[in-house]
């Protein structure tokens, strides 16, 4: 898909390129059929260039039709077929530890989008902090880091609501304050 809008934007930096700068038609003649002559004669000026692009176009299709068969977008390659290696970070271990006896490990858990660095995971923690201060001592929150194919992932995670629709609800919140938001079974 990339290389797509890559070949796309290609062919536009060449149609803008060719294009002749100054191609306007003015049509301040108080005749129609003199306005109608000098685009007749700037088309024939043009059929050169005209022709050109069409060329081009054509070579994009086949390009863009060739570059589609060798991609098949269908199937997963092996190496990404594996589960990831999951590992599990606490932010806060005095928080942790003042919540963890008031916590059951069934529920719903809240998990936040998905980032390449922990302080970046941390920093959604803290706005939706910002937002709902009251949050942060009734939820536990963690940052589990994933790891497939040496690239990793740290996703905040809000632990435990008891209750779907609440949890759902809470989300909804997340999400209007601009931080990705998915409500996952715990288990």
């Amino acid at each position: 898909m990339l290389r797509h809008i890559a070949l796309l934007v290609i062919f536009c930096v060449l149609v803008a390129c060719t294009s002749p700068h100054n191609s306007s038609v003015s049509i301040t003649q108080p005749n129609k059929k003199t306005a109608d002559d000098a685009f007749l004669i700037e088309l024939q000026n043009n059929k050169e260039e005209l022709k050109r692009l069409v060329s081009m176009e054509q070579d994009l299709k086949v390009l863009i039709a060739a570059l589609s068969e060798q991609s098949d977008l269908q199937s997963l390659p092996t190496s990404l077929r594996t589960k990831p290696k999951i590992e599990q970070h606490k932010i806060d271990k005095k928080l942790h530890l003042k919540n963890s006896h008031t916590k059951k490990t069934h529920g719903f858990k809240l998990s936040l989008q998905p980032v390449f660095s922990e302080s970046s995971a941390q920093a959604q923690l803290n706005k939706v902090y910002t937002h709902l201060p009251k949050l942060e001592t009734l939820l536990t929150s963690t940052i589990s880091k994933l790891t497939q194919r040496s690239q990793s992932r740290f996703v905040p995670t809000l632990m435990t609501v008891k209750n779907k629709d609440d949890a759902t609800r809470l989300c909804a919140f997340i999400n209007n304050i601009g931080v990705l938001c998915t409500v996952e079974e715990n288990r």
